[in-house]
């Protein structure tokens, strides 16, 4: 009995084994190096779904409320949309120039997205020649960067919203 149940075993193993397969290099053809939307999202459509806030505290009580800092880099249409949700049809409440500070307080499931926190100069700041990279003294402390009792959404002082993590560069956490 155990010899008729190996050699059926066998006999299966060497069928699935010769049968035809389809390998990764099949699949690559139709992928492409598109550099203009390395997503491969579509065009973003407006629908005013339900804004979720930017959640602060996810580490826990011993370490800061938003654990990492990242740049914005450069975007396809010049200015990365921040966003009121995680989802490309969220609506978009700011964009961000490339070179802006920003504090990294949570990831969406996927990791597409990052709930952020930042302090944007004001446009009077920005004539005088400072940078979003470099902001003068005196700029408002966010109050992310020592940590909190519990989780929580973000209240302020400063703004925040949902980016696309492909076009932030973590700097420091």
């Amino acid at each position: 009995m155990k010899r008729s149940l190996l050699a059926a075993s066998l006999i299966c193993l060497t069928i699935t084994a010769c049968s035809e397969s389809t390998k990764v290099s099949d699949d690559l053809a139709d992928s492409s190096d598109y550099l203009e939307n390395p997503t491969g999202r579509t065009e973003r459509v407006e629908a005013g779904l339900t804004a979720k806030a930017v959640r602060i505290g996810e580490g826990g009580p011993r370490f800061d409320a938003c654990q990492s800092v990242g740049q914005v880099g450069r975007h396809v249409s010049g200015a990365l949309p921040v966003l009121s949700a995680p989802f490309d049809a969220a609506n978009k409440v700011d964009s961000l120039g490339a070179g802006q500070s920003v504090h990294i307080c949570t990831r969406s499931h996927d990791q597409q997205w990052y709930g952020i926190v930042y302090d944007k100069p004001s446009k009077a700041a920005a004539q005088e020649g400072e940078t979003a990279a470099a902001p003068a003294q005196g700029v408002l402390d966010c109050g992310v960067s020592s940590p909190v009792r519990v989780k929580r959404n973000y209240e302020g002082p400063c703004k925040s919203g949902w980016v696309e993590s492909t076009y932030v560069v973590l700097v420091a956490g």
